[in-house]
Parts: C-alpha cells; structure tokens; sequence
C-alpha cells in the first residue's frame, strides 16, 4: 500500500512537469558530444564514444518516445470526469519503469565511456559537462546534497 501510494504521488508530481517538458519534447538537443567536449581522444577512443553515444542514444530515443505516449495517456485519463484509478495506476507504473530504464541507460552510457578515457580526460568531460550544463541552465541549480544513506539497499 505504502508502495502504491507513493506512486501515486510520485506520478501526481511528475505529471504536470511531464506535460511542461513534453511541449518542447520535439525540439532537438543542442549539446555538445563527448568527441567535441575532450579534443584529445584518439581514432580508437573517438570511435569507441562514437559507437557507444550513438547505441545509447537510439534506446533513450525509444524509451522516451514510449513514456511520452504512457503520459499522453496519463494526461487524457486524469482530465476526464470520474474516477480512474485503475487505468491510471498500471500507467504510472509503467511511467515510472520507463525512468529507471533511461536513467540506467543513461549510467551505463556513462560508465562505458568512462572505461575508455584516460583519468585526465574524465576529469576534463566532467568539468566541460559542468561549464555545458551551466550554459544551458535557465537559473543555477543549489549544490548537490550528500547520498542519503537510507536510500541506499544493502
């Protein structure tokens, strides 16, 4: 129940910045590649990023196409009249597995790339990423918090 409740929630949280973000859900990303970020890679390493960035990217691109359409359907249910709490909750299930499975992609991408480059060019993409994500921002974000412990499973 706590489960559940939780997800509902979440979802009621979630959905109104789904619906904000999915108006722009179409425009095209303008970041800079990793190849553009660290300049030093070598042919290998840069084909490696390439192969890697580009697989990664075509399963988020899918995923996310997938968890627009589960919010399309989670936006159509939560205006009509009544209560539709049976439909609605399979959905923000699936909202939701949808997320973890772009966030673990997303790591994963990060960590494949992470393998290749030499300790120096991670500390350089990490601070390019820094200066990139600080361009893009509309306002700056507060400083991270620590890892709460409590989250963490054994």
């Amino acid at each position: 129940m706590k489960k559940l409740s939780f997800l509902v929630l979440l979802a009621l949280w979630v959905t109104p910045m789904m619906a904000q973000n999915h108006d722009h859900g179409n425009k095209e990303r303008n970041h800079a590649s990793i190849t553009e970020l660290v300049d030093d890679l070598n042919a290998s390493q840069k084909r490696k990023v390439e192969a890697i960035s580009k697989t990664s990217k075509e399963r988020v691109d899918a995923l996310r196409k997938q968890k627009h359409a589960v919010c399309d359907s989670i936006s159509v249910l939560m205006d009509k009249e009544g209560n539709h709490s049976k439909e609605l909750n399979p959905l923000f299930e699936r909202e939701a597995e949808l997320q973890v499975a772009i966030n673990r992609e997303m790591y994963d991408t990060k960590c494949r790339i992470d393998e290749i480059l030499t300790p120096d060019q991670r500390g350089r993409l990490r601070e390019a990423c820094k200066r990139e994500k600080g361009r893009t921002m509309r306002k700056p974000h507060a400083a991270k918090p620590e890892i709460n412990p409590k989250f963490i499973k054994p």
